[in-house]
C-alpha cells in the first residue's frame, strides 16, 4: 500500500505533554509512556508500528556502533549471546516448549511465508485452503509462488464446524490451512485454537500468520500449529524490517535453514529487547490491557460518531484494533493524510486490498497502545466530526 504520510513540519506537530489523563490502560501506561521517547503525534497506529522504547533503540545503536569498531562479522557472532535468549522468549509466547523445534529471524512476516513455502520438504503446495478474510498479501505470495487457494467455508468469524465440513467434502483437503488469527482490516481475535483442533483431526498442516496477534493477545494456542510467522514492528514496537518464524514437530527437521546471514543484526537485537521488555511487563498483563484500550475505543467513537462512522467489531472485542466504516462515499486515504498533516493523528487508511475476498469497502483503522488517552480519542472524535 502506498505511503500517504506526508512530511511533517515541527510546527505542525501538537504540543503532547507526557502525562496526558485520564488513561486507558491505568496499570501499565506509566510505563509504557516513561520508557520511549515523548510522542509528538497522537499515535493511534500500532496495528503497522509501535513507537519503540529508548531499551530497544539503545540495543540497535550500540550494535551498530560495535560493528563499527568491531567489525560486522565479529558484532553478529557476539549478537547470538543475546539471540538466542531472544528466541525461548518467542518460543514461550507461542507456547512451545524450551528448545522446541526451529526459531529463525527473518527480514518480515511475508518473508517468512514466503521462506517457509521456498523450503517446504517435499513437493511445493499446490493447493492451500484459507478463510474468507485472509490478508491480501499473504494472498499475492501464494499467488506469486503458482500455488492454487480455496476458501474454506464459514462467516468472518470462523465456526470449526463449518472449517471440519469444507475440509471433510470430496477433493476437499487441501495440501495445507493457511490462517491469519487476527486480520489487518478488522480486530476479530479468531477462535484459533478450535480451528486448530479441526485441522489436526483432518490431518492437515497449518500456517499460521500472527503478525497482529503476537504482543496482542495470548498466542499460546500456536502450539499446536505447525509454522507460526509473525513481525517485530506492530505491538512489540520493535524495529520495521524483522520478523520472525517458529517451525515444530516433524517439520522442523525438514524445511531446512530459514534464517539469513545477511541481515540487520541489529535489527533482530532491537527485536530481542522489545521482547525482554514484554515479558518484564507481563503478556497477561499487556493483553488486559490491551483489550481495555479496544473497548474503551469502541465505545468512544461509536457514541461520538452515530450516524457517520460504524464501528466494525463487537465492542467487547478483546483486541485493541479498532475499524471504522464511514457511513456515506469518503475518501478515507486522503483523511488518513489530513487527520495527519492537520491534527496530529495517526491512523490507518485500509482499502479492500487488505481483505479483497470479504472487504466491500474502505476502512479507517484505530489502533492505540497502552499510552492511549481518553483526550486521544476525543481528539479523533472532534477531527472526524469536523469532516462529516
Amino acid at each position: 500500500m502506498t505511503d500517504l504520510t506526508p512530511d511533517l513540519a515541527p510546527d505542525l506537530a501538537p504540543d503532547l505533554a507526557p502525562d496526558l489523563a485520564p488513561d486507558l490502560a491505568p496499570d501499565l501506561a506509566s510505563t509504557w509512556r516513561r520508557t520511549r521517547p515523548p510522542r509528538t503525534l497522537r499515535h493511534l497506529d500500532a496495528a503497522a508500528a509501535g513507537r519503540s522504547s529508548w531499551a530497544v533503540l539503545d540495543a540497535v545503536g550500540g550494535h551498530l556502533r560495535a560493528e563499527a569498531t568491531r567489525g560486522a562479522y565479529v558484532a553478529a557472532l557476539e549478537a547470538e549471546a543475546v539471540l538466542e535468549p531472544a528466541r525461548e522468549h518467542v518460543r514461550a509466547l507461542l507456547g512451545f516448549a524450551p528448545g522446541e523445534g526451529l526459531v529463525a529471524f527473518v527480514h518480515s512476516a511475508e518473508d517468512a511465508l514466503r521462506q517457509v513455502l521456498l523450503r517446504w520438504p517435499g513437493e511445493r503446495p499446490v493447493a492451500v485452503a484459507h478463510p474468507r478474510g485472509e490478508y491480501g498479501p499473504n494472498l499475492a505470495v501464494l499467488s506469486t509462488l503458482g500455488i492454487g487457494t480455496r476458501v474454506l467455508d464459514g462467516p468472518h468469524r470462523w465456526d470449526p464446524g463449518a472449517v471440519a465440513r469444507s475440509l471433510a467434502r470430496p477433493g476437499g483437503r487441501p495440501d495445507l490451512v493457511h490462517l491469519t488469527w487476527l486480520g489487518s482490516h478488522v480486530g476479530t481475535v479468531q477462535p484459533v485454537a478450535d480451528v486448530l483442533a479441526v485441522c489436526r483431526a483432518a490431518d492437515v498442516p497449518v500456517v499460521l500468520d500472527a503478525a497482529q496477534a503476537f504482543g496482542h493477545v495470548d498466542t499460546t494456542a500456536a502450539r499446536a500449529a505447525d509454522v507460526v510467522y509473525g513481525t517485530s514492528r506492530k505491538w512489540l514496537a520493535g524495529p520495521r524490517g524483522v520478523g520472525f518464524v517458529a517451525v515444530r514437530g516433524p517439520l522442523a527437521q525438514r524445511v531446512g535453514p530459514l534464517e539469513q546471514a545477511e541481515a540487520t543484526v541489529a535489527g533482530r537485537l532491537g527485536f530481542a529487547a522489545a521482547l525482554a521488555e514484554h515479558v518484564d511487563l507481563g503478556p497477561a498483563a499487556v493483553h488486559a490491557g490491551l483489550a481495555a484500550v479496544g473497548a474503551a475505543t469502541r465505545r468512544r467513537l461509536a457514541d461520538g460518531l452515530a450516524g457517520s462512522w460504524e464501528v466494525r467489531e463487537p465492542l467487547d472485542e478483546p483486541s485493541a484494533t479498532v475499524t471504522l466504516r464511514p457511513l456515506q462515499a469518503l475518501d478515507v486515504a486522503g483523511l488518513r493524510a489530513d487527520l495527519i498533516a492537520t491534527d496530529g493523528i495517526v491512523t490507518t487508511a485500509c482499502g479492500t486490498e487488505r481483505a479483497p475476498l470479504e472487504m466491500t469497502g474502505p476502512v479507517l483503522r484505530v489502533s492505540g497502545h497502552l499510552d492511549t488517552t481518553a483526550e486521544d480519542l476525543q481528539a479523533l472524535v472532534t477531527a472526524l466530526l469536523g469532516r462529516s
